[in-house]
């Protein structure tokens, strides 16, 4: 082993141009091979966790009679209201894995504002949401003037602490006060009163309010732009949700059989509900939420905490996975780090191919050694080796050449992040620069394949070179 060594590095030595060829080829295929699954990795881990922390939760649990799956564009078709939103928040309680949810509402409507004796009607769409909890699981709203429905966190929309002290109104994002100024010549100013207008199959109800504050998304600036907020208080007195603090336990079960069964609710009158007091009945609002956003502890398993909310009995909802519930932005994301990982590994492919025709000619032209070596005497499996050996020798010392100029460049862009074209990173991650999340296994992979192709390259051109007569090798030099 020591002699194939030894000739192997004094080989190398001596063809000085080829092989560096050659390890400049492996160099290359191997950083892309460590760069590229490192970019691609990088790219799932903080797609997911962009989707995660600002549009969905882990997961969104949802009303069970709803025919769609809830969306972050589901302005159009809101989704119905979750039936029992206090036993739903009681359940998740009691999930260990379970670190905090919000229950939301999606819906359109009108600011009402006047300006030197006319009244003008300004558009918007929103997110109902509860102060309290919605700060807890998503992290998008960065505070500019005012504030988040009493968080005065600088820079940062917080949970209030005191639910009680939540203050009521809306929170307008600075795009929007700009279109408003745009086209209509309004700019609202956080404290300013205001009258929301809530559309409904009524008709249209009224409910005077103010501008709490303004605020500026931190990701997915193209969809939150043009997202605003109200307090799930004030959007349930404008949009009419209220019910009645207790019903009669077999009125409760007429009315779940319906929430099942359509063609049920014709049963409800000809049922016998006994003697209901109507003045014994005490108003109660309820929130109206269409959706409720689950955060999930670190390492928690999404399905098997989705299989354990939904197990919760008389709950009538359904779970929808961040990746479902994201519309097509998780796929554009699948599709993005998919063509990284497809574009490498073209890339790769091309090099490799050219690195092992190298390979191929450089033994091809030392037929004549090899039969000069076999003339003298060598075995079969000491040329097979010499050759292995300087292929491992120089391959795998390119490799780690490479490697580690990888691990530069992905420390590099641990910090700051890798820029990217703006449309895709908008798609991507939300926006900004993408931090590159250094791993073990990508190094592995690199160094398992050039192993691999610096193997198969020399063996098979090794065989057929030895297969040849020595007699026959050395008269062909």
């Amino acid at each position: 082993m020591g002699l194939i060594l030894k000739l192997a590095l004094r080989t190398i030595g001596r063809r000085k141009g080829r092989m560096a060829l050659i390890g400049g080829l492996v160099a290359f295929g191997t950083f892309l091979v460590v760069f590229g699954t490192t970019l691609a990795t990088s790219a799932a881990a903080a797609s997911r966790e962009a989707i995660v922390r600002n549009f969905t939760g882990d997961f969104i649990l949802y009303a069970e009679r709803s025919r769609d799956i809830p969306s972050p564009f589901a302005f159009n078709t809101p989704l119905p209201a979750i039936p029992n939103l206090d036993s739903l928040e009681a359940a998740l309680g009691g999930l260990p894995d379970v670190e905090s949810w919000t229950a939301y509402a999606q819906n359109y409507g009108l600011i009402q504002v006047e300006r030197e004796g006319r009244k003008l009607d300004l558009p918007f769409i929103f997110y109902a949401v509860e102060p309290s909890s919605f700060g807890k699981v998503f992290e998008n709203v960065s505070l500019a003037e005012g504030s988040f429905f009493g968080a005065r966190a600088e820079g940062k929309a917080t949970p209030i602490a005191d639910p009680a002290a939540a203050e009521k109104g809306v929170a307008i994002s600075l795009f929007q006060n700009e279109q408003y100024l745009k086209n209509y010549g309004v700019s609202l100013e956080p404290g300013e009163q205001v009258t929301l207008l809530g559309i409904t199959e009524g008709g249209v109800n009224s409910l005077r309010s103010r501008l709490v504050g303004t605020f500026e998304p931190r990701k997915y600036k193209s969809v939150f732009n043009y997202i605003n907020f109200m307090d799930s208080a004030s959007y349930a007195t404008l949009y009419g949700f209220s019910g009645v603090e207790a019903l009669p336990d077999s009125f409760n079960a007429g009315l779940a059989a319906a929430a099942g069964n359509e063609d049920a609710i014709f049963g409800l009158a000809e049922a016998d509900f006994g003697s209901l007091d109507l003045g014994s009945l005490v108003a109660a609002p309820l929130s109206g939420a269409t959706m409720v956003a689950v955060r999930l502890k670190e390492g928690a398993d999404v399905d098997a905490v989705m299989a354990a909310a939904l197990a919760k009995p008389g709950l009538g909802v359904k779970a929808a996975r961040w990746d479902a519930a994201s519309g097509f932005y998780a796929q554009i994301a699948s599709a993005l780090q998919a063509f990284i990982y497809v574009a490498t590994a073209l890339v790769f492919l091309v090099v490799a191919l050219i690195f092992m025709n190298t390979l191929i000619i450089n033994v091809v032209e030392r037929t004549g050694e090899i039969g000069t070596m076999r003339a003298l005497g060598s075995e079969r499996s000491f040329v097979s080796g010499l050759f292995l050996a300087e292929a491992l020798i120089l391959n795998l010392g390119s490799a780690l050449v490479a490697m580690i100029l990888a691990g530069g460049a992905i420390l590099a862009f641990g910090k700051g992040g890798l820029p990217l074209p703006e449309t895709v990173s908008q798609f991507l991650i939300g926006g900004g620069p993408l931090a590159l999340r250094a791993g073990v296994l990508p190094f592995i992979q690199a160094f398992a394949v050039v192993l691999l192709v610096s193997v198969l390259a020399t063996i098979w051109p090794v065989r057929v070179a030895t297969a040849i007569t020595p007699l026959k090798a050395m008269s062909d030099r």
